[in-house]
């Protein structure tokens, strides 16, 4: 009996220290991580000069015609 008691305790003991250990991670390790890597690729992202502007070009409407519409 006391050696079912002794498992149970060290189980919780267990179970409450990997849970202390992942919130701690949770709050203080994963948001630096994210900030710092998510800066790395933004900023990586932003050297890409792949866009074309070449076929962006204004859309224009003729103001009679968006008028009727809104009434």
């Amino acid at each position: 009996m006391k050696e079912a008691k002794k498992k149970d305790r060290c189980r919780k003991l267990v179970w409450f220290v990997v849970g202390s250990v992942l919130t701690v991670a949770g709050f203080l390790v994963i948001p630096y991580l994210i900030q710092k890597y998510g800066n790395k690729i933004y900023k990586k992202s932003l050297n890409i000069d792949d866009i074309d502007c070449d076929e962006m070009g204004p859309e224009i409407v003729p103001f009679e015609v968006e008028t009727k519409e809104n009434e």
